[in-house]
């Protein structure tokens, strides 16, 4: 079955391939088309601030170098084409970059281009404030055609797009199978399944038998997943979503986030921590880094995570065999992924001028050819025009497949709280200091107010 499903894999993907270059030379821009250096009418210098994060080191990305060289890269070759264009580079930090940009726009002084991802909800937040420059008029058919349904969904607040689609991202479960094999519990996996799909019930018997103490003392020392309530806890929320709730509407215009589908599949997470007890202790204060450390040191069987973990495994101190599988669904319920998108957004511009050449220029950092530099973290282009850039991976092969059942709501619906009130809900509910239902009834108001 296995073998069948990577058969059939190849050839969605070769099918793929072959109508991606169909479409490639639709993507690029006039510029490119010509290869004519572009001078402004007015001749005047332009400047352009562009921010991003630390994502990949050199000018290819293949590691080689500082964090901010590919951006740099990627200005010097459009001052090639637009030499009165000076466009400057400047590294958020993950941690505060968000609230950077808010200090930003605040003093009135925004970049000009900032890299984003629908879950920090940098596309409905900005966009509702009206200081977004909508990409409409720049974005052809052409480049509409050449997204997804989930990367279409990340782009548009309201009736207006704000985003430069650059890379998409899938969740799966991790699996360490040296585990599972040193508990003979590898017949408790989905791996034989076309999706490689379980529920929550399947998840939580493969967590109970991978619980347990390789010391032989009283307590484990070895858990079956992990829970965590500090950095990145949209992965517990996402069991919400898995069991067929979301945290807003389909139109994006009310918060679901207290119906009971919701409520229960977020239960499940803290149950997994304080009923079964398959998750290390003290997870109110653990983080998504702890959780990532111990599965490295092999103290935890499986946890939600990327593909680009298996680069992360071979240097762990005593490698071991890494599988995927879907994340687990509440009973009822069809495959949920973890769907995320991320790219470029441009702030309001005064003069008409620079407006054209900021959207020139993300448009260039996204178009066809320069982004296939995400490959080197193991991460997909937003664009289907970049083909299959994995060959057969079978790792990244399972993720493009599981990418078709993905949850972008969900990532854009996230960012309309701060993260940090994600956080101190989850962690009361992991203390019993609140039930969820009224932790999700305080992040409600929250939400609704920003909707409004």
């Amino acid at each position: 079955m296995r073998k069948l499903s990577g058969v059939l894999s190849v050839v969605v993907l070769a099918s793929m391939f072959l109508s991606a270059c169909s479409k490639e030379k639709d993507v690029v821009s006039s510029t490119e088309k010509t290869g004519k250096q572009t001078v402004s009418a007015s001749g005047k210098e332009v400047p352009i601030k562009l921010w991003i994060y630390p994502m990949m080191n050199g000018k290819n990305g293949d590691g080689n170098g500082n964090p901010d060289d590919w951006a740099k890269e990627y200005a010097r070759q459009f001052k090639e084409k637009h030499p009165n264009v000076n466009v400057s580079v400047e590294l958020l930090d993950w941690a505060g970059g968000t609230e950077k940009i808010d200090v930003s726009i605040a003093a009135g002084s925004p970049p000009d281009l900032v890299y984003t991802i629908n879950n920090f909800g940098g596309v409905t937040k900005y966009g509702k404030m009206g200081v977004l420059e909508p990409i409409d008029p720049f974005l052809e058919q052409a480049d509409w055609n050449d997204y997804s349904e989930a990367v279409k969904g990340a782009m548009k607040y309201k009736d207006k797009t704000y985003l430069w689609p650059w890379l998409k991202l899938v969740s799966g479960i991790a699996i360490n199978m040296d585990l599972f094999k040193e508990r003979n519990a590898v017949d408790l996996l989905p791996l034989n399944r076309p999706l490689r799909d379980w529920t929550f019930e399947e998840f939580t018997k493969a967590a109970q038998a991978t619980t347990f103490s390789r010391s032989n003392g009283s307590k484990p020392d070895v858990y079956g997943t992990g829970v965590w309530a500090k950095d990145a806890p949209y992965y517990m929320y996402f069991n919400g979503v898995a069991n067929g709730g979301n945290v807003t509407n389909s139109s994006f215009d009310k918060t679901t986030i207290t119906d009971p589908k919701f409520v229960e599949g977020v239960q499940f997470s803290v149950d997994l921590a304080n009923k079964y007890k398959v998750s290390p202790p003290g997870a109110a204060g653990l983080t998504v880094t702890n959780v990532n450390d111990m599965f490295l040191n092999q103290q935890v069987a499986m946890y939600p995570s990327f593909s680009n973990i298996t680069d992360q495994v071979k240097k762990a101190p005593k490698p071991f065999e890494v599988a995927f599988v879907a994340p687990p669904h509440g009973p009822g319920q069809e495959t949920t992924a973890w769907n995320n998108v991320g790219g470029f957004i441009a702030f309001k511009q005064k003069d008409e001028e620079k407006k054209k050449l900021v959207m020139e220029f993300a448009k260039f950092i996204t178009n066809t050819e320069n982004s296939k530099i995400v490959k080197t973290i193991a991460v997909f282009p937003a664009r289907n025009s970049t083909g299959n850039l994995y060959g057969d991976d079978p790792v990244m092969s399972y993720f493009d497949k599981l990418s078709n059942y993905g949850n972008s709501l969900f990532s854009r619906a996230f960012g309309m709280a701060p993260v940090a009130d994600w956080e101190i809900e989850f962690q009361a509910n992991l203390t019993g200091a609140r039930s969820v239902k009224d932790s999700l009834g305080n992040l409600e108001k929250t939400i609704q107010k920003e909707l409004k």
